[in-house]
């Protein structure tokens, strides 16, 4: 029977063998299906008859040796056409038994298709099988695990019920026994009451003659008091008509006393809002104060500048501002919004007038956090002279007063872009913001003063 070498391929609705290779009978190679038949034909392993009428069997192999050796080589030659048809005999019998062995083959694959496809129904079948009953075993835990649940859930319920019924039991006999008590009082108090009703209901009739008695003599006595009391009211009368007309006069003067109160609150209520408005407007003035003082201070500094705007001493492009008191400054700026001014300086002889503005408390959106800054492009002297529009770039730098040296220093740098449009065109200030934990690091605040400085980079 020949060997095979299977290879399955699986899916959910059937499983297919698929046979590559199958084993020689003889010398147990393995061969693909298409070159089986044709070594079987020349397999040197296969088992033939002497040709030569020894009846022996040998294989292909060593069928030559043997014919050299044979006891009856001689009738070789005579039997020659008996071994080319005994040859084809053989051929053709071992054809049929290929067939046959093809025909078993594909029989036994099919069977062992049908095995397979069997036990592969039967695996689901019982993996169903396996998790529905592991379900069905969850399901049975959970639904025990609940009657349990329930079962001590009612049994602590039942003992709750029969506690309370008890306790009801208990209290109703009380109260049943106290009730009993109380009614046995109150049959005692009723009867002593009784008899004293009787009794006092006889001293009741007794009083009752000795007041008719009474009540006549009384109302003879009442008559002539009547009279005396209508004079005595009618004098009273009199006298409280006198009064009403006197507390008449002081309404009146409490009304007035209390439309002047009034009025006074209401003269108290405006005077302090003008206080607040004059408050206010002490304030405002002081803050215009600071900035007429600032202003002049600037007008001063501008003519100044004017005067020796022709000969501006740096011309270089590059300026190096020492800001001291930096704190009390901050303080003003908080206060009174005021503006640090720079020394004028121009990027080239005879060049642009420069100056850089800075807001120490900031403005706007960055006020209280970050310090703001311009570089401004001022009217100058040679502005006819220069070519416009305007167009500068410049490094501000915080100066890091740590080292001497410049290569050691971290200063920190911010690159500005400067644009004005002509020499009379009013410049939009363009800022830039350096914030406040920068200034007040220990490498750039040093004796409460800061050292700013500007390099023009580029300039037309």
């Amino acid at each position: 029977m020949n060997g095979t070498l299977p290879s399955r391929s699986n899916d959910s609705s059937s499983t297919i063998i698929k046979y590559e290779k199958s084993s020689c009978l003889f010398c147990n190679e393995w061969f693909d299906s298409q070159t089986f038949t044709e070594h079987l034909i020349h397999c040197g392993q296969v088992l033939e008859q002497c040709p030569n009428t020894c009846k022996v069997f040998l294989p292909r192999l060593r069928m030559r040796a043997h014919l050299k050796e044979c006891p009856h080589a001689e009738h070789s030659n005579s039997s020659c056409e008996n071994l080319d048809k005994m040859a084809e005999q053989r051929i053709q019998t071992l054809e049929n038994d290929i067939n046959t062995l093809r025909t078993v083959l594909n029989e036994e694959i099919r069977q062992r298709l049908h095995l397979i496809t069997d036990l592969g129904n039967v695996r689901k079948q019982n993996q169903l099988q396996d998790e529905m009953s592991h379900s069905i075993q969850e399901s049975l835990k959970h639904l025990q695990n609940r009657l349990n649940e329930e079962n001590t859930q009612r049994c602590y319920e039942v003992e709750q019920c029969q506690q309370d019924f008890r306790y009801c039991h208990d209290i109703v006999q009380t109260l049943k026994t106290e009730l009993q008590h109380e009614i046995d009082d109150l049959e005692k108090h009723i009867n002593r009451v009784s008899l004293e009703a009787a009794r006092h209901q006889n001293l009741l009739n007794d009083n009752i003659l000795q007041l008719e008695d009474t009540v006549l003599a009384h109302e003879r006595n009442n008559r002539d008091k009547f009279i005396e009391l209508e004079n005595y009211l009618q004098t009273f009368n009199d006298d409280i008509k006198s009064k009403l007309q006197v507390n008449a006069d002081h309404n009146a003067k409490y009304a007035t006393l209390g439309l002047e109160i009034k009025s006074m609150k209401h003269i108290v209520c405006e005077t302090e809002e003008r206080c607040d408005k004059l408050e206010a407007l002490f304030t405002e003035m002081d803050r215009s104060l600071h900035h007429t003082m600032q202003l002049v201070a600037d007008m001063e500094n501008y003519l100044s500048t004017q005067q020796r705007l022709t000969s501006i001493i740096n011309t270089r492009g590059h300026l190096i501002w020492h800001i001291k008191d930096l704190s009390k400054k901050m303080d003003e700026s908080r206060k009174y919004d005021t503006i640090l001014h720079s020394a004028m300086f121009s990027n080239k002889p005879y060049g642009y007038a420069l100056r850089l503005d800075i807001y120490l408390n900031g403005k706007g959106n960055w006020k209280g956090r970050n310090m703001l800054a311009c570089l401004n492009v001022l009217p100058g002297e040679y502005d006819a002279l220069l070519t416009w529009p305007c167009r500068l770039q410049a490094n501000v730098l915080i100066r890091d007063q740590r080292y001497t040296s410049q290569s050691e220093a971290d200063d920190y740098m911010k690159l500005v872009n400067v644009r004005k449009k002509s020499d009379d065109y009013i410049q939009t200030n363009q800022f830039f913001y350096i914030p406040h934990k920068i200034l007040t690091q220990a490498q750039y605040l040093k004796n409460d003063s800061i050292y700013v400085e500007v390099r023009i980079l580029k300039t037309q």
